[in-house]
Formats: structure tokens, C-alpha cells, sequence
């Protein structure tokens, strides 16, 4: 077996480093397959990431067999604004071989011990849009679209390596049949918009949408400041996060909560789920996949809401049951069947009790690992 750091540069290269999961999960029915351009992305040098951060990219090979891969990273607007000396990995792929997993976290320690770091940390992206974490419970379920899934070895696998729990972060599933907010819910939420003088604004296209989005961005810097998994967002990543989100966004199901000065201040992001329809193309676009996909766009039973929040100045008097109404509209207002609340921290204890208060079920668990090295 050998480990080597990829030139990732090298079209050939990248693509096979992007294409692995494909062979690893092929018999798997729950995995979806992204598009390949969306995994060669991660890998391009010229990404915001890489104007203020570094990452490589590493495989396990035995000959010309592909037995792993892992992606480390030194996110240095993390450790600046955290005041850490931490190095996080991502893209974590491997056979059912401890031994691989050994030599590959091997490499990726190494790597990160040869800059000063202190900590390994991971999965975690580049960017807040990533999924996060490794699947701990809910195997049986189809994750929700780009949100990670792996086998159940991998986390037998990071006990033996010496890792322990980080944060976990629960995602939450709603039938939306039925689903109804208490009435108690949706009083606080009109009374705190007459009060705080609030209004919820709803988007017609992406155009309209698109002048909005530095505005999101700022309140996203502001509103998740001391949630765990926090990085302030640059502006040149802000013009990628917008390209990201408006391939996928519908602008109907976007709502952001306004103040009396047209200030955004609150916002609940769900997007069409077109897992099923992906699985059914093994990711590929091209030439026919893309009817699929516009079909499952039309069609698709479920949705996903992978982004709620709100200025912390309006949590205490109920803002977030604002948010809740407007999620509960949003997800009723289709022919959805379910919908998947993903990945909120264990750190974020109000939201994690609205969840059950408002009746969402917890089903899937992804967790972050940490080793001190």
C-alpha cells in the first residue's frame, strides 16, 4: 500500500480522486451521487478557499487500486477568529480496512503537525454550504441532498484510531401531512412582528434574489458568530456561495425576516430535494440526466430546510417562532410529503428543543471527531 498526495491540478488526477465514492458505494442503495463537477470544484486552486487557506489532498493506493482518499486542511480564518491552532479533514473515503484509515490519518497528522497544528478536527469543509460531519446513526435513511453519508464502519474505525466526539449535529424529519405548528407558536410569531415591527419578505425570481444574498451572508456572520462550526464568510466566498445556491434554490421557498428599516435580520432556506433523481442518473448530467433532475424539480416529494437563523437580539422575545410559521408555510405549500430539518448542534440547545416542541422527529445523527496530536 502507498499514500501519496495527489496533484490535484491534474484533470486526470482530480477525477479520479472525485470519483472514488462512486466505486466504493456502487452496491449502496442509500448513497447519492453528486455531480462529478460539483466534487472537482473542491479541488480547484483558484477557490476563495485557497486565497487565504491551504488543503491537500492525499490516496491510498495498492497498485493502480484506489483504497482511500482524505483531503487536510488549514483554515486559517477558523483558527484566527477561534484563536486555535487546528487542522480539519474532509473527503474521507476508505475501504473496510482499519489499516488504510491508519496510514491515511497517518499522513493527514503528519501534515498537519509539519505546519504547527495542534488538533485534527473533521469532517468539515470549505465552506458553510459543505455538509458536515460523519454519519453516526440513521444508516438506513437516503441522506438529504449534499448533506454526507458513509458506512458504519467508518465511525468503528475512528474509535480505534484515537478519536472521540466533538459535536454531533441531528437532523430532524417532518410528515408533512398534518404537520401543524401549536397555536401558541404562531401567536408569538404575530405578536412579536407587530411588536418589533418585523415583516417577512418572499422572493418572485433569482434575479431579485441574487441582490439579496450579501445581505444573507452578513446575517449569517452575525447570527452564527458563536455557533461551533462558525468561519466568517469573505466576500470572494460569498460570490461562490451564490453561485452554489442559486443552481439549486427555488426563490419562493427563501423567506428572510425584515425590520422596521428594511434590515435583514432572519431567514429560513429550504430547497427541493432531488436525491432520488440523482441516484437515478449515478450523478451524471449529461447527455439525458438533466430531463430527470428538471423533473424531479416539478415533482419531488421532499424538501430540505438547511438553513434557519436569526439575529440574536430578537431571539429573546420569540423571533425564532417567526421563523418556525414561515418554515411550516413554506414546506405546506407544495405536494411535499416529507421534509428533512438537516444537521443542527448539539451547541444550539433552544433550536434542539423547538424541534420537539414543534413535534420534528430526530432520525439522523452525523458526528465530528477530534484527536489531539
Amino acid at each position: 500500500m502507498n499514500i501519496r498526495q495527489i496533484d490535484h491540478t491534474n484533470r486526470r488526477e482530480a477525477r479520479r480522486f472525485v470519483q472514488f465514492p462512486y466505486e466504493l458505494y456502487r452496491s449502496c442503495p442509500q448513497w447519492v451521487p453528486l455531480p462529478l463537477s460539483d466534487g472537482l470544484v473542491r479541488l480547484n486552486r483558484r477557490a476563495a478557499f485557497f486565497r487565504h487557506s491551504e488543503a491537500n489532498f492525499f490516496v491510498a493506493e495498492d497498485g493502480d487500486r484506489m483504497l482511500g482518499r482524505i483531503c487536510v486542511m488549514e483554515n486559517r480564518h477558523y483558527n484566527d477568529f477561534h484563536q486555535a491552532r487546528h487542522a480539519f479533514f474532509y473527503l474521507f473515503e476508505v475501504i473496510e480496512d482499519v489499516e488504510v484509515a491508519r496510514q491515511l490519518f497517518t499522513t493527514a497528522i503528519e501534515w498537519a503537525q509539519a505546519r504547527g497544528l495542534t488538533r485534527l478536527i473533521g469532517p468539515k469543509g470549505f465552506v458553510p454550504l459543505d455538509g458536515i460531519g460523519m454519519l453516526y446513526k440513521g444508516f438506513e435513511h437516503r441522506p438529504a441532498m449534499g448533506i454526507p453519508y458513509n458506512y458504519e464502519y467508518y465511525n468503528r474505525f475512528m474509535e480505534q484510531l484515537g478519536f472521540e466526539k466533538e459535536i454531533d449535529f441531528t437532523s430532524f424529519y417532518v410528515r408533512v401531512s398534518g404537520f401543524e405548528l401549536p397555536k401558541r407558536v404562531i401567536q408569538v410569531g404575530e405578536w412579536v412582528k407587530k411588536r418589533r415591527n418585523l415583516r417577512v419578505k418572499t422572493f418572485s425570481s433569482k434575479a431579485e434574489l441574487r441582490r439579496w444574498i450579501p445581505a444573507l451572508v452578513d446575517t449569517y456572520n452575525k447570527a452564527f458568530v458563536h455557533n461551533w462550526e462558525y468561519v466568517p464568510v469573505t466576500a470572494e466566498e460569498t460570490s461562490e456561495l451564490e453561485k452554489r445556491m442559486l443552481q439549486i434554490v427555488q426563490p419562493e421557498h427563501i423567506k428572510f425576516v425584515l425590520n422596521e428599516k428594511d434590515e435583514l435580520v432572519g431567514f429560513v432556506l429550504t430547497f427541493l430535494d432531488i436525491s432520488i433523481a440523482l441516484q437515478q442518473t449515478g450523478g451524471k448530467l449529461f447527455p439525458l440526466g438533466w430531463i430527470t433532475l428538471l423533473k424531479a424539480l416539478r415533482n419531488t416529494p421532499w424538501i430540505n430546510v438547511n438553513g434557519m437563523g436569526i439575529l440574536a437580539e430578537y431571539r429573546g422575545l420569540g423571533g425564532n417562532a417567526i421563523l418556525y410559521d414561515e418554515l411550516v408555510k413554506t414546506i405546506g405549500s407544495g405536494n411535499f410529503e416529507h421534509a428533512d430539518l438537516v444537521q443542527m448542534a448539539d451547541s444550539v440547545d433552544n433550536m434542539l428543543a423547538d424541534m420537539y416542541t414543534v413535534g420534528a422527529e430526530p432520525y439522523k445523527i452525523h458526528r465530528v471527531y477530534r484527536k489531539d496530536i
